[in-house]
């Protein structure tokens, strides 16, 4: 098996490579800021192999689990794992339902509620500003992140989100809020199956792929191609036959703007017999478009070459920008086996050997180098002077900017096949650059009032006093910080920003003032920080 072809949309896709590269620092943030223009970065090679290569990597197996699940790991995720041992922490996670997420779901409905809502609820809620949501929905991801303890279903809920992949910004902002908790949130580790079908008949998919207009008289091919292109079997498995034909079955599917949700319309569906790829369906009269659209979704879902498709997504997000066709194999077999669960196939990723050997494979995206800097910090909560109903933006104070620069505020991918999840994307000049500027804003900026915390320096927070031997010191931030055990010629170098000007080997109160703000620079902006 070879891994799946460009699509007609790749020139945008390799070329959006390096994203963030296409973003500039900007003395200000932007009252609302857009994504990043593409294409505009250099054409980069399909894969970047060997990113740890110059590396001596150690690590231990609970923090290598921990980079790759949560979206913020920190030394406590990695003892949670190593007390409860791998495989009963891996199956808590997969029961995420039981897991109390007490204090992210109170964050995000205290100051975030429009991300909560339905679109009618939220254009009600909003005075007719129901875009609000969207944004508010992408607030919150980063809320989220920082606060949950279901750090699997959180990092499914964004897999997922660029695999069925709506923009916060555009024709469905209104409702893409919505999608996010009654469609992902809901599936996210549940079966694709029931995940695909409650999104092809949510308004944020049917009004973002123009769905709403298309009609027997005049169809539109948007949805019919990407459910077959990005949601389910992927290029090379269908025909522009196919894809008239999926469009076709899909005329009628539209959207209530009274009411305000999914409306099917039979006056617009197209009558007769309907083929794609092995799917058939009579679709004789009317009446018999929703019956034939589940029945074609069922398919669909559980189509070989889907289960293929959803298990490289999910090897590619948890194991390696190149995952191989032998665990590709297993995980679809499983996804088939299992009814197209996600989470039994998510369980038999992470148990896998690939998955364990796979140390050093994955660099990191923005959302996760900042909401890791930002829990680290240990943020007791949220404090905002304003609201969503003021300015969204500044309810996680200058977090949204600096994710903006590095072009991955969540949800705002400009392109419908979401963000991508390679380093090739990750490793331009300016991606490097811009992370580099987002470390010295969430160091050496002062305390983000947004984001109290109980502990009054990074220094405190970290546990680094006066009288603390520096080689002590430098072992330990390295190894809490990014999960790795640092060679000793790299620790002299951290141990040499601790000490700057000085000649003694413990810490004074003056280089934990001044000193610990450029080490912790040098370490975030490390490939050591940088590698899931």
């Amino acid at each position: 098996m070879t891994p799946p072809q460009p699509s007609r949309r790749a020139a945008l896709g390799i070329a959006a490579g390096g994203l963030a590269a296409t973003t500039l620092a900007r003395s200000a943030p932007p009252a609302f800021a857009a994504p990043p223009a593409v294409p505009m970065a250099p054409v980069l090679p399909a894969a970047i192999d060997g990113l740890a290569d110059s590396l001596d990597l150690s690590s231990s197996p609970a923090w290598h689990l921990a980079r790759r699940v949560a979206p913020a790991p920190t030394p406590s995720i990695a003892k949670e794992i190593e007390r409860l041992g791998r495989t009963a922490w891996i199956d808590r996670q997969l029961a995420w339902k039981k897991i109390k997420d007490t204090k992210a779901d109170k964050i995000v409905a205290k100051h975030l509620s429009y991300a909560t809502m339905t679109g009618a609820q939220a254009y009600r809620a909003t005075k007719k500003q129901a875009w609000k949501a969207g944004k508010a929905m992408s607030v919150s991801r980063t809320i989220r992140q920082v606060f949950t303890k279901r750090y699997l279903y959180e990092s499914m809920v964004d897999t997922m989100s660029d695999h069925l992949y709506v923009s916060a910004e555009g024709k469905a902002a209104e409702f893409v809020a919505w999608f996010d908790w009654a469609v992902l949130r809901t599936y996210a580790l549940g079966s694709f199956a029931s995940m695909l079908y409650a999104a092809v008949r949510h308004p944020a998919v049917l009004l973002n792929l123009d769905n709403d207009v298309n009609s027997k008289d005049s169809p539109n091919e948007n949805l019919g191609r990407e459910l077959l292109e990005l949601y389910t079997v992927g290029v090379g498995n269908y025909t522009e036959d196919d894809v008239r034909a999926s469009a076709l079955l899909l005329t009628g599917h539209s959207f209530d703007w009274t009411k305000r949700v999914y409306t099917y319309r039979p006056a617009d569906h197209h009558v007769g017999a309907i083929r794609v790829m092995g799917f058939t369906h009579p679709n004789a009269t009317a009446a018999d478009g929703p019956a034939a659209l589940k029945a074609y979704l069922a398919y669909l879902a559980r189509h070989e070459a889907t289960a293929t498709h959803i298990a490289r997504r999910l090897a590619t997000r948890f194991v390696s920008d190149t995952p191989s066709d032998k665990l590709v194999d297993r995980l679809a077999k499983v996804y088939l086996d299992n009814g197209t669960s996600l989470a039994a196939v998510m369980r038999a990723l992470l148990l896998s050997d690939e998955f364990a050997g796979s140390v050093g494979a994955k660099w990191r995206r923005p959302q996760e180098t900042v909401a890791t800097m930002v829990k680290l910090r240990k943020p007791s909560g949220i404090h905002t002077k304003t609201t969503q109903a003021k300015n969204l933006w500044g309810i996680t104070g200058t977090v949204q900017w600096l994710l903006h620069l590095q072009g991955h505020q969540p949800r705002m991918w400009p392109v419908v096949d979401g963000y991508p999840d390679q380093a090739r994307d990750w490793l331009a000049t300016q991606a490097l650059l811009s992370h580099w500027y987002t470390v010295n804003a969430r160091v050496n900026w002062g305390n983000d009032k947004e984001w109290p915390s109980e502990y009054k320096s990074w220094a405190s927070a970290l546990g680094v006093k006066k009288g603390q031997a520096i080689s002590t010191v430098a072992a330990k931030l390295t190894r809490d910080l990014t999960g790795y055990t640092w060679p000793q010629v790299h620790l002299d170098v951290v141990a040499a920003r601790l000490k700057g000007d000085g000649t003694g080997t413990t810490l004074t109160a003056s280089q934990v003032k001044y000193n610990v703000g450029p080490t912790l620079h040098f370490v975030f902006s490390s490939p050591y920080f940088m590698l899931r």
